[in-house]
């Protein structure tokens, strides 16, 4: 695994508050707090014993990930889902819970989870896309990664392998505990997106996960959060327009918004782009900001960067 020199701590704080801008990994490494226990989650079958070359779950803590789960509520899907948009900030974490829950009682049939994120850091090792071969240490036991997909990313796609990456980047890693607790059988495939790609690109990924759709029986979850550096105000305003483009299927604005709108419109592109290649319907199920959700009054003391706001959308036929 490649080893990163350390200059600069990262901010553990970018969970609770927002996402800091891109940021390099090279120069910023520095391993979160809390990470799974192998000795607790290891299972008695020999396929699901942890290794230590297995990805860990660094941004996992069982009172808070119980807390999520009791406060996430399932959302009224019409038919069967498809892929969704969920935040990545596990201050949001309830919206996650409620995303996987509602996809878990939608699909029994599903093997693969398929996660695309926004990159937040760069590293030598990893140019604008980044995926994973390994397998994840979940707290639930081994997250399988499928293979043929993830070769997908990096045949197709040109995407680089960096485990020290993937796991280092809460924008997929803090997923992986909700996949492995809501779909204990199915498999994971990981990408990250870097705001450095070309115009092109969601055209490109939303036909390359169309293809893995009729490779596995996929569910697609984009993590992706939404306004940042905004008063809660400021905030609605800018997730009003953002709606609109999305239910519009307006992929140009989208592409052209900056992170007053959204963290990567790229995958939000991507989303809407590979909703109606699958001939599914979008619909807006939750939306938040940091304030709401810690329901205390906005100060810019209390919050100095602003508000980061969050959707759930899901994507349906």
């Amino acid at each position: 695994m490649r080893q990163f020199k350390i200059i600069v701590p990262v901010i553990a704080a970018i969970l609770l508050c927002g996402c800091s801008r891109e940021n390099n990994l090279a120069e910023e490494f520095n391993s979160p707090a809390v990470s799974v226990s192998t000795s607790e989650t290891a299972q008695t079958a020999d396929e699901n014993v942890l290794g230590s070359d297995m990805l860990e779950c660094r941004y996992y803590d069982e009172n808070d990930f119980l807390l999520y789960n009791s406060r996430g509520e399932k959302y009224p899907v019409d038919g069967e889902l498809l892929c969704g948009v969920v935040p990545h900030h596990l201050t949001a974490g309830h919206m996650i819970s409620g995303f996987f829950k509602t996809a878990a009682e939608s699909r029994s049939d599903v093997e693969t989870i398929v996660i695309v994120a926004p990159m937040h850091y760069t590293s030598d090792n990893t140019d604008t896309l980044c995926t994973s071969k390994a397998d994840w240490a979940a707290p639930f036991g081994r997250l399988k990664t499928d293979r043929e997909i993830t070769a997908l990313f990096t045949d197709r796609l040109g995407a680089a392998t960096d485990d020290e990456m993937m796991q280092y980047d809460h924008s997929a890693s803090a997923h992986i505990p909700f996949v492995k607790y809501y779909f204990p059988e199915a498999k994971s495939a990981c990408l990250l997106v870097s705001p450095r790609e070309k115009d092109d690109f969601p055209q490109k990924l939303a036909q390359v996960l169309a293809e893995a759709a009729e490779i596995r029986n996929c569910l697609f979850v984009f993590s992706i959060d939404f306004s940042h550096y905004l008063t809660p105000d400021e905030a609605d305003i800018s997730d009003s327009e953002t709606l609109e483009a999305v239910l519009s299927g307006d992929t140009a604005a989208i592409e052209h918004m900056t992170d007053s709108n959204v963290d990567s419109p790229y995958c939000l592109s991507t989303y809407v782009r590979l909703t109606k290649m699958l001939d599914g319907e979008i619909t807006a199920s939750d939306n938040s900001n940091t304030a709401k959700v810690r329901e205390i009054p906005y100060s810019g003391s209390l919050f100095p960067e602003g508000v980061t706001s969050y959707f759930v959308y899901v994507s349906s036929k």
